[in-house]
């Protein structure tokens, strides 16, 4: 006779996802934009102000510390919107980056950045990134004594320059009587070996398609001021040569010029 033996099966329901633990949202990146003006943070979620799933982050959401090189950290603001994943830093810097200083991206503290979910993301995440030499990028103005004596002589007043992270430039000069002119192109630069000068090549396209080239040197002490040589190359001027890094500033035409051709900006 055969018997068959009853077989009983247990069966356990699994706990609904609300019963799992929380898993916070993580730093992804940050990344430096070109001219050191903001930096931008990236999460591995959309992430909120309060755990309720609202409010956008804002400066006192993080604590961001910049250390080494020769620039400081003044201050920053937050641009986020609620349940997004990205946030920009907008970074108010003191004193010429050398391309040394990192920057560290961390919660202000445990209750700072929250998911969807309501977890609060870490006090040990964070992310970090160097700084940008900048060079010439940045935007300036030389007004009154500090235009080069050879474009007061051609009346001209005051100069706006605002040399861009993506190598474009936009020049304007104002004249005595309130005229502007507007010139527009592209630049390259190179750090010498010699102290803090570059040099630098613009590629003027409008009003007229030009080359010049130059020197210049960035300075800080208190204010970060900038002194600006330059000299057109194409079309050729004739007795005109460029100034170099080994003659110094004053050496357009082998310094037949002196020093009227020597320009002084202020970063604003």
């Amino acid at each position: 006779m055969a018997i068959l033996l009853g077989m009983s099966v247990v069966m356990t329901s699994c706990k609904k996802d609300e019963d799992d633990p929380k898993v916070a949202a993580k730093f992804v990146d940050v990344k430096v934009s070109a001219d050191n003006a903001t930096a931008a943070v990236s999460f591995s979620e959309a992430v909120y102000k309060m755990a309720d799933k609202t409010g956008n982050l804002e400066a006192a959401s993080f604590n961001v510390t910049l250390s080494g090189g020769t620039a400081t950290l003044t201050g920053f603001t937050v641009t986020h919107t609620a349940g997004t994943s990205t946030a920009t830093l907008n970074l108010d810097l003191g004193g010429v980056a050398n391309g040394s200083e990192e920057i560290v991206v961390a919660p202000a503290s445990a209750t700072s950045i929250y998911n969807a979910a309501g977890a609060a993301m870490a006090t040990t995440e964070s992310k970090k990134a160097m700084l940008n030499e900048l060079g010439i990028i940045g935007q300036w103005i030389s007004a009154g004594a500090n235009v080069a004596p050879l474009l007061i002589n051609a009346g001209v007043d005051s100069i706006y320059a605002n040399f861009k992270g993506d190598n474009t430039y936009l020049v304007e000069s104002f004249t005595t009587d309130g005229s502007k002119t507007t010139l527009t192109g592209t630049f390259t630069q190179t750090k010498s070996g010699t102290g803090n000068i570059y040099t630098i090549t613009t590629n003027q396209g409008s009003p007229t398609p030009l080359v010049s080239e130059g020197i210049f040197e960035v300075m800080s002490e208190g204010i970060v001021t900038m002194k600006y040589e330059i000299a057109q190359t194409d079309p050729i001027l004739p007795g005109v040569t460029p100034p170099t890094v080994d003659g110094g500033f004053g050496s357009t035409s082998g310094g037949a010029l002196g020093m009227i051709n020597v320009q002084t900006y202020v970063r604003y």
